[in-house]
């Protein structure tokens, strides 16, 4: 039986005393499996998963939780994981009792892989999400989806794309298909005109991006469709506005809408996307520009809260997206638009666009206003994000006295080296002594791969466990918290709780050393 943690922090006993089991520090909307202590009929035993990442192995230890600390509601939770350069969000949405998991972007990397074998324990049986959405076709969003649509333990109900797909062209001007009259004029709002396109491996080539939706429109069985998700290509709220299937007012505990991209009519009448250059209205055409500025971007709304996922979006994007929404011509000045776009960009949390960029408009931090910031950036990268100068742009543009600003490169730090187990010395030796007898130069390839992998994996498992912000809700109430680097005493949690109060949310961190 699931329940939910209903303490905003605390922690839980093991079963049996002598089991040699530490407490299990807990935070509001854990989800529990349990089952009746028939010792007690006001506590619960509680089979706790716990996930092994050098054995690939779930095990189940035994606490005990009375029955008054939890509760049968789900809470909208929203994990932003240090996936490096890139951007990877696990939202799982309240339904009742469950939560239907979306995954929007997974990073370039293997971080969201390892992170959802731990966070779903999936290993030895199936892991079923409500959607993948891949913002646009750039790598640090979509190439972590790659492991995730190889494992076939992973289920998807649907794939969402921004209807831009790279393919192999002869220049680089070409990737995203024919242009006409400044317009992007080859969508692929469904899934047979995608597959149709696609079949023909002279398209794929040895593209990234065309070989991750194949691997998804081959395999029916664990991806029920694969759909551009865009203005007017979802289901339609009463409002006039356009959700993401199955998440529209009423559908579940939360609502999805989609902001963008926003097709116009091309040439021909046919959805099109326009192209954008370097800066607003110089109607150039950019291949960055234009696939960045059509993320898909989604606004999320839980009772009282409301978060906008802001993709790549830049300047070019931003101002047409704020002319569109605040109902102003192309020449009037883009402040004019504020007001009126504030009723459907405002926002109390926004993911920030493009990890931090300078690419930004001071205009469109006008309209979303948010109290809270989430800047999701990587290690060993030339763009220098997050900049400091939007870091401070962020905090003059947040609600609030002090406008919550959270960096995923920032809350994580690493140790310049970490002791190897007797296990990992042993696997060491073994992997220096298959490189050292390679007999081909082929085969020593192979073999120097992996001890990088080998290393590889032991420093991102540490970025994967301190760079990840977790936030929960009920709609009137939410948690933002993330791991400590050293834990002194009491819960390893920092924790700040907010309350939606007199129509604003108001908040304060707390001094967390064990229960509160």
């Amino acid at each position: 039986m699931r329940v939910y943690f209903k303490d905003f922090s605390s922690k839980i006993s093991p079963a049996d005393p002598a089991s040699g089991l530490k407490a299990k520090y807990l935070i509001w909307g854990d989800w529990l499996d349990v089952d009746p202590d028939p010792a007690s009929a006001a506590h619960y035993i509680v089979n706790w998963k716990s996930f092994d990442a050098r054995t690939n192995r779930v095990g189940v230890q035994h606490y005990r939780i009375e029955r008054a600390r939890c509760q049968d509601e789900a809470l909208l939770e929203m994990i932003f994981l240090d996936v490096g350069q890139g951007d990877g969000c696990i939202v799982s949405v309240p339904d009742g009792n469950r939560q239907r998991t979306i995954i929007v972007d997974a990073g370039e990397g293997t971080n969201m892989h390892r992170f959802l074998k731990w966070k779903f324990r999936y290993t030895g049986a199936s892991a079923d999400f409500a959607a993948a959405v891949i913002t646009h076709p750039d790598s640090d969003h979509y190439q972590g989806f790659q492991p995730l649509f190889d494992d076939s333990r992973i289920r998807f109900d649907t794939v969402y794309h921004n209807g831009l797909v790279e393919r192999v062209s002869t220049a680089r001007d070409d990737v995203l298909g024919p242009r006409q009259s400044g317009y992007c004029i080859q969508l692929f709002p469904d899934r047979a005109g995608l597959e149709t396109f696609l079949s023909d491996p002279a398209t794929r080539g040895s593209k990234r991006y065309p070989k991750l939706l194949w691997t998804a429109l081959q395999s029916p069985a664990r991806f029920a469709d694969v759909h551009m998700a865009a203005i007017g290509m979802g289901d339609m709220g009463a409002d006039g506005r356009t959700y993401l299937p199955g998440f529209a007012p009423g559908a579940t505990d939360a609502s999805i809408e989609i902001l963008g991209p926003v097709p116009e009519a091309g040439p021909g009448g046919a959805p099109a996307l326009p192209t954008f250059g370097a800066a607003p209205g110089d109607g150039g055409y950019d291949v960055g520009k234009t696939k960045n500025g059509h993320s898909v971007i989604l606004k999320l709304q839980h009772g009282n809260l409301r978060v906008i996922f802001g993709g790549d979006l830049n300047r070019p994007a931003e101002d047409r997206l704020l002319r569109h929404y605040g109902g102003i011509a192309p020449g009037a000045p883009l402040g004019d638009a504020v007001q009126q776009a504030r009723g459907r960009l405002g926002a109390d949390l926004l993911k920030c666009c493009h990890h931090g960029s300078a690419d930004v408009t001071d205009e469109f931090l006008d309209a979303v206003h948010p109290f809270a910031f989430v800047v999701s950036s990587g290690d060993e990268e030339s763009h220098v994000h997050p900049r400091p100068e939007i870091l401070g742009l962020l905090g003059k543009k947040g609600r609030g006295a002090r406008p919550l600003i959270l960096c995923t490169e920032i809350l994580r730090s690493t140790p310049e080296s970490r002791k190897l187990s007797a296990a990992e010395v042993a696997k060491q030796a073994e992997l220096l002594d298959a490189e050292r007898d390679a007999a081909t130069p082929a085969e020593r390839k192979v073999a120097r791969q992996r001890l990088t992998d080998f290393f590889n994996e032991r420093f991102r498992r540490l970025v994967n466990v301190y760079g990840a912000i977790t936030i929960r809700s009920d709609g009137d109430r939410m948690m933002v918290a993330f791991r400590k680097e050293a834990v002194a005493s009491g819960s390893p949690w920092q924790l700040y709780d907010y309350r939606f109060e007199g129509g604003e949310w108001v908040g304060k961190e707390l001094k967390n050393k064990g229960s509160h």
